[in-house]
């Protein structure tokens, strides 16, 4: 994973401004990802939140690490995190992060678990970071490109047909808690292959071209901002179910652009 050193970029080059949130971002993610594994695979004191999913002090901790790191350097800027919600004001550019995406994968051991940091404006998403350190692996992407996985810079695939696409999926039961369960099938009708990765994974597999569509049928602003931004600075797509180019939650779907509008044919209002 790539060390980034932060400079504070007194210019009025949006370009340059870019890439030192981007690194500034890098830096947060080195930080989560030191506290991160140093806790993977050991004994954890595991909580229920009021929604049913659990949280660790591994969770917590990182979303203080972070929060402290924010403040610090850009002490104007707002936070919405997944353990401790919004503070700041509504009006200013906001990180958004999920301390530990992938929390049951987490505290089981399995290594698909990332944690999750993106800077948005009023326009949305400016910059976004996925590291995954169990898995080795670290996407990032910022307004206009590139993206990249590591050190080498990632596109979206150029498949244009859906019936020569890979489909990934999110938890299958929340299609149908969202009523519509007809999705999974109608993906699957029409689509070369099929695979389950959770998470930030499947999304960040479309960014890289080794996936052509991502649906997710229900998770929150701090599960799709950073996915989106590289999603989209990969040159691909990202919308609701219903078509609306925003990562405020509910659902989520990533193309590589080319089949968005057949698969918004699928994941749409029905008739």
């Amino acid at each position: 994973l790539r060390r980034h050193v932060v400079r504070l970029v007194t210019s009025q080059d949006p370009q340059a401004a870019l890439a030192a949130e981007l690194a500034f971002a890098h830096e947060l993610a080195d930080l989560a990802d030191e506290l991160t594994l140093d806790g993977f695979r050991t004994w954890l004191d595991v909580a229920t939140k009021g929604d049913g999913t659990p949280v660790t002090e591994v969770d917590q901790a990182v979303e203080r690490a972070l929060r402290a790191a924010i403040h610090e350097r850009f002490p104007d800027h707002a936070v919405l995190g997944e353990e401790d919600g919004h503070t700041g004001d509504v009006d200013v550019p906001t990180w958004v992060i999920d301390p530990i995406d992938g929390t049951r994968s987490f505290i089981t051991g399995n290594p698909s678990y990332a944690t999750l940091i993106a800077l948005c404006d009023a326009e949305g998403e400016r910059v976004g970071v996925v590291s995954a350190p169990a898995l080795g692996l670290r996407w990032d992407g910022r307004r206009g490109g590139p993206a990249h996985c590591g050190e080498r810079e990632i596109r979206v695939s150029d498949v244009d047909r859906l019936d020569q696409a890979q489909v990934t999926f999110g938890d299958l039961v929340s299609f149908d808690e969202i009523g519509r369960p007809d999705i999974i099938p109608a993906l699957v009708a029409t689509t070369v292959r099929q695979r389950a990765y959770g998470d930030f994974h499947g999304f960040c597999l479309v960014a890289e071209g080794a996936m052509d569509v991502c649906a997710e049928a229900i998770a929150s602003r701090w599960d799709f901002a950073a996915c989106k931004a590289v999603v989209e600075a990969a040159g691909g797509r990202f919308t609701t179910f219903d078509g609306r180019a925003t990562a405020d939650g509910g659902s989520g779907v990533a193309t590589n652009g080319r089949l968005h509008a057949e698969v918004l044919a699928i994941t749409g209002p029905r008739a």
